[in-house]
């Protein structure tokens, strides 16, 4: 069962791979286009004309030519059908990073945008917002635990589990 520390680091792995998912994506999509490409192509293969004059009678144990080309063409849609499923998941990953990051108010995604994305240092985040680099590494580390909350729900965020009874 992973702990609330374990949601906060993917969440900070996320926002640091993101932009390596965003070239991942695009690179499979172009792969998988190409892959498809290669298969309508090979579709268009036609069967070698039989002989049946001089032809050896039985079955032997190895595949004839179309048979080949099935297997092949098969191969190629499981491969294909594998790498849009990876596809899918990454692209998951960023639709989930899109939706948290809109979630926040401005400044938030602003350090989290140049501390992850940009490679900014706290100490220069908080310059340009007019604040110490104490403050910015701590809104951002607070920005981060929000994320993991609206990424992986309440099970990211024991607080959230947490009932505090008042007496009246």
């Amino acid at each position: 069962m992973n702990e609330y520390n374990d949601y906060v680091s993917i969440t900070r792995r996320w926002l640091k791979e993101y932009n390596t998912f965003k070239a991942t994506v695009a690179s499979m999509t172009a792969d998988i286009k190409t892959q498809e490409e290669m298969l309508e192509r090979a579709m268009d293969l036609g069967a070698p004309i039989a002989m049946y004059d001089n032809m050896p009678k039985g079955g032997s144990g190895e595949l004839t030519t179309v048979e080949r080309q099935v297997q092949e063409r098969m191969r190629r849609r499981e491969s294909i059908e594998r790498a849009k499923l990876n596809r899918d998941e990454i692209q998951r990953i960023i639709d989930r990073v899109d939706r948290a990051v809109s979630s926040l108010d401005t400044e938030e995604q602003e350090l989290l945008q140049g501390f992850y994305r940009k490679g900014k240092s706290w100490l220069t985040l908080g310059y340009e917002h007019h604040y110490s680099e104490r403050w910015a590494r701590k809104r951002g580390t607070e920005a981060v635990k929000k994320m993991a909350f609206l990424i992986f729900g309440v099970k990211a965020c024991p607080q959230q589990l947490s009932f505090v009874f008042a007496e009246w």
